[in-house]
């Protein structure tokens, strides 16, 4: 879909680029229409390949097409003679769906040429007196284009306002469809006329053995044993097959280690990755030897291709479960006492689960095509139900009598509670709902067990390959990569393939609880290339693609940011604060820019902004006025620059270095090594005292008082003598001593000095003073009283 949003900006870049051509080309080259020869045609014709003549027709057929096919999906939805199968409805959204992306591809090029026609239109300028006819005749055919341009546009509006329509009957369709089916009610099993009405459904059952007739499919349970015969060996097969498999990755698993680290396993370690491998090859094992045994057999001749489609789908998973399940419950994988009593207690457990969920599938898959008599498939379910109930509560119970499992309570709990209320569903009638609960359990349970070895298998192997210390680390090592990073991208890795196994858990969810993997990569597929669900559009590959284009700039912005600050801000004159400034501006003004660009592919407009900018404006009228002020004054300190990043300044009673300026605060340094956050706005609204704003260089200043009997000019002179020596104060301009009063109580020499930095005027004011005391000590002059 997001692919779709592009294009109407690609038709109007084309547009343009073919009025640039156009204009440039010598038939424009002399500037104004007027200067067009009379007979010279300025608008692409269908001969030029590029006009609307030449693009018109085929869009007309498009349309066309569309329609008729909307016209077949209503007729499909609005039959009285057959049930609709979710497989049909299925297919009908599908097709559907295509007509949304013809009539969004018809509107993006209708308007595409609108664009280059009204420019067109533009060129040859207003109805003008004297012009030629031939100008006329253009103009007017301009206009008869552009008409009929808008008229396509609008034709294509219409189409798919229709097919959005017809997508939410579709979808109604199904939704009442389901609920149809899980309230409905028949005759108790316990009643004569459930019994009647299977003995009714006779000649119809006699139908499902019937051969193909003219052609025709045959009946579902046609040869059947040759169905039954080769699921049997291909179960077989897969089983023998399990366990050499699985020896063959754990040996694998030892020698690898062996050869990396130098140490062998340890003789009771267990590991989940050679359980999961085997798992996906048995999963494979089992779809080709099913393949293989059907063509054998000729298993497809008169038979519906869905039953051996969804057969053949859900063959990776029962594969997978005994290929995994097979293992895993061996005494091979049972590492202490605890776990042999729990894979002994679980024995047979994989080989129940596997064929449970074919079974299941097949019910679903003869349920949805309606190819079995309604009382002797519900029958057919509640029996599935029953089975499936008792066996999980009778392994909850194994569990609980030969193990100390913890979670067997709990689970055992949640069988009972299944089993009562589907025998409860089924006594009073309500078979579908009956199976429609078992089988969401079987799902739910079945993929979350499957998911979790896989994710506990990835976590496993990158927690081994990538973490500090591995080959792969100290390899990455020697080409300048820190082992956290390698580390790191172990961790992110196991991340995505969790977050990739949390959206099929969530794909199977929404499948209705089948487990074909045909079922579910579609639903996967849908979930990334877009769904409608009650009217809104998602689609999680624009969410993926937002995602990426915010990583892409986070990594793009700063790297551009550490350029700046160590290849262009040194060749510069710049101080540090405008520096500053102009990385705090780039960054805010990027990440806008970016956040614009996720909103535009997320194809949210200003249109469904509306709504939020109405409510930010009440919301800055009564609560975030603080915000926005601070908001405010930051971009002002940033602009102007009173203060700058290492300025001190004096605000009321805080006094410190500028440590950073952001848009909504100010980060004042202490003299106590604590910093103090100060909003911007008291920077704007406040007297603030900056000591180094204006020039450079600092004063330190000191008084000294003499005795009225000593001598002023030796002690003038021997003052000056020691602020000469002195290395942390600035001899140009030159330091001074000058008399700054004459009393009784004695003669007030002033000294003063030019320091580089303002935050070195106390020590320096300091060391004068303890200077100052020494010199005229050692010249024996007398202090006297400060006036």
């Amino acid at each position: 879909m997001s692919a779709l949003k592009r294009r109407p900006a690609l038709y109007s870049y084309l547009g343009v680029f073919l009025v640039l051509a156009l204009s440039i080309s010598p038939r424009f080259a002399h500037g104004a229409p007027s200067s067009v020869p009379a007979d010279a045609a300025i608008v692409p014709s269908a001969a030029d390949g590029y006009g609307w003549t030449s693009v018109s027709a085929a869009l007309g057929k498009q349309i066309t097409s569309a329609q008729n096919r909307l016209k077949y999906i209503y007729g499909q939805l609005n039959r009285t003679d057959i049930v609709l199968g979710s497989e049909t409805l299925s297919d009908l959204s599908d097709q559907v769906d295509k007509v949304v992306s013809t009539a969004q591809s018809i509107q993006a090029q209708a308007t595409s040429y609108q664009t280059v026609y009204q420019s067109y239109l533009e060129i040859v300028g207003a109805k003008a007196e004297g012009e030629s006819a031939a100008i006329a005749a253009q103009r007017d055919h301009l206009q008869a284009v552009v008409q009929d341009i808008k008229s396509t546009a609008n034709q294509g509006k219409l189409l798919g306002l229709q097919a959005k329509q017809m997508q939410m009957e579709v979808q109604r369709r199904g939704t009442v469809s389901q609920q149809a089916l899980l309230s409905e009610r028949m005759a108790s099993p316990f009643s004569l006329t459930f019994w009647r009405a299977l003995a009714s459904e006779g000649p119809e059952l006699r139908l499902t053995l019937a051969p193909p007739v003219n052609n025709g499919y045959a009946g579902v349970l046609y040869n059947w044993p040759f169905m039954l015969g080769a699921l049997v060996a291909v179960f077989l097969l897969t089983a023998l097959v399990s366990r050499p498999v699985f020896w063959v990755f754990r040996k694998a698993e030892g020698n690898i280690v062996h050869r990396f680290t130098g140490e062998p396993l340890a003789e009771g370690h267990s590991s989940s990755i050679p359980v999961a491998l085997s798992g996906l090859v048995c999963g494979l094992v089992m779809f080709v030897l099913w393949e293989i045994l059907a063509g054998i057999f000729s298993l497809e001749v008169g038979r519906s291709p869905v039953l051996l489609h969804g057969i053949a789908g859900i063959m990776p998973l029962c594969g997978f479960i005994l290929g995994a399940g097979l293992p895993a419950l061996s005494h091979a994988m049972a590492i202490d006492g605890a776990a042999k009593r729990t894979a002994k207690a679980l024995w047979g457990a994989d080989w129940c689960v596997a064929i449970l969920v074919l079974i299941e599938t097949v019910f679903v898959i003869v349920g949805s095509e309606n190819a079995f008599p309604l009382t002797a498939r519900r029958l057919g379910e509640a029996a599935f139900t029953l089975v499936v109930t008792l066996l999980f509560v009778w392994m909850c119970q194994r569990l609980t009598r030969r193990t100390e499992a913890r979670l067997a309570p709990a689970i055992y709990g949640l069988g009972w509670l299944l089993l009562v209320v589907t025998w409860l569903a089924i006594a009073i009638g309500y078979l579908a709902f009956a199976f429609a609960l078992t089988v969401w359990a079987i799902a739910l349970s079945v993929s979350f067990a499957s998911l979790m070895l896989l994710a506990i298998a990835t976590k496993e192997f990158t927690s081994r390959v990538f973490r500090v210390g591995s080959p792969i680390s100290r390899r990455m090592s020697r080409l300048g990569v820190h082992a956290n990073r390698v580390a790191q991208f172990g961790v992110l890795l196991s991340g995505i393939v969790n977050i990739g196994l949390i959206i099929v858990f969530g794909a199977i969810c929404l499948s209705s609880g089948s487990l074909a993997i045909p079922v579910v990569a579609d639903r996967v597929q849908s979930l990334f290339v877009g769904q409608t669900i009650n009217g809104v559009q998602f689609s999680l590959n624009t969410a993926v693609y937002c995602i990426v284009i915010l990583i892409v700039a986070y990594y793009a912005i700063g790297a551009f940011k550490l350029w700046l600050e160590s290849r262009l801000f040194p060749t510069t004159n710049l101080d540090i604060g405008a520096r500053t400034s102009i990385l705090n501006i780039f960054s805010y003004v990027a990440w806008i820019a970016v956040f614009l660009i996720v909103l535009s592919e997320a194809g949210v407009t200003v249109k469904n902004l509306t709504w939020v900018v109405s409510a930010l404006s009440v919301g800055i009228g009564f609560g975030l006025q603080a915000i926005v002020q601070n908001f405010v004054s930051g971009v002002i300190l940033l602009a102007e620059r009173p203060i700058r990043v290492g300025d001190l300044i004096e605000l009321g009673s805080i006094k410190g270095d500028v440590k950073r300026i952001s848009v909504r605060s100010t980060e004042i340094g202490l003299g106590d090594g604590s910093t103090m956050i100060v909003p911007n706005s008291q920077f704007i609204t406040s007297a603030v005292r900056n000591a180094t704003l204006g020039a450079s260089l600092s004063a330190a200043s000191a008084t000294v008082t003499i005795s009225p009997r000593a001598d002023a000019t030796k002690a003038q002179l021997a003052l000056m003598e020691m602020m000469k020596q002195r290395e942390d104060i600035l001899q140009t301009p030159p330091p001074g001593v000058a008399i700054s009063a004459i009393t009784e109580t004695g003669i007030t020499l002033a000294l003063s000095a030019k320091v580089s930095s303002v935050r070195d005027v106390g020590g320096v004011t300091n060391s004068i003073m303890l200077d100052a005391y020494r010199v005229l000590q050692e010249s024996g002059l007398e202090l006297g009283k400060p006036t």
